[in-house]
């Protein structure tokens, strides 16, 4: 199987059964993300221990490229500090835009 092949099956994957799925009820942290173009309409909650992102929750309508993906950051961002988080975050924004060689050291 080629990579292509593999990040296609991921993206289903995480698109039929989204990881980390619904709100959380005690989130001390939420955002909103709205794509006016596409209309792909993401809310996400955080819940914070000190520090660190102790659980994360996703629900809303979007594509199945933008459904999976939170998916996966969700999973990834998950028992990572806060600055780890963030930094994952912009980097992958950094790919996603061209700013950052996603072969590149990171």
């Amino acid at each position: 199987m080629d990579s292509r092949q593999l990040y296609q099956e991921m993206i289903l994957e995480h698109n039929k059964k989204p990881r980390n799925w619904g709100m959380l009820a005690d989130a001390t942290h939420k955002a909103e993300g709205l794509n006016p173009l596409c209309g792909d309409h993401i809310h996400l909650s955080l819940r914070m221990n000190g520090d660190t992102v102790d659980a994360v929750g996703f629900e809303g309508e979007a594509c199945a490229i933008c459904k999976a993906s939170t998916s996966m950051m969700t999973t990834i961002v998950k028992g990572k500090s806060k600055t780890d988080a963030e930094q994952m975050v912009q980097e992958f924004r950094d790919m996603t835009t061209g700013k950052l060689d996603p072969a590149g050291p990171h």
